[in-house]
């Protein structure tokens, strides 16, 4: 889009002097100055994201990160931990091991360095 805008002699001298003092053309900083207040518009994958995260959320019941402090989390976690009964954490095990295993390959694969 092309925009005419009527600068009086003064208004164009101001212009040209802080072009100068930029190192950018006067349209340049003209758009560069007109874009910085525009209100963001997130585009469309982040406002999917955004809804996604709204619905779940609203079905958890759980404020979105970083409303959360970490010591809730923590808490709520724990609180989760004491009610699992022994098939659960045992599940969870297996879990936990099939991860480190995966990462374990992945390395190897990759021929990664352990670090610790």
């Amino acid at each position: 889009m092309n925009l005419i805008i009527d600068f009086t002699p003064s208004e164009e001298a101001m212009l040209s002097e802080a072009a100068k003092q930029t190192g950018l053309a006067p349209d340049e900083l003209v758009k560069k100055l007109v874009m910085q207040h525009f209100p963001l518009v997130p585009d469309a994958d982040e406002d999917d994201i955004d809804a996604k995260l709204r619905r779940w959320q609203e079905r958890d019941g759980t404020k979105l990160l970083p409303d959360i402090p970490t010591q809730t989390l923590f808490d709520q976690w724990a609180e989760e931990d004491a009610q699992m009964t022994d098939d659960e954490r045992k599940e969870e095990d297996r879990l936990w091991e099939d991860i480190e295993n995966g990462l374990t390959e992945n390395s190897l694969v990759l021929q990664l360095r352990r670090i610790c």
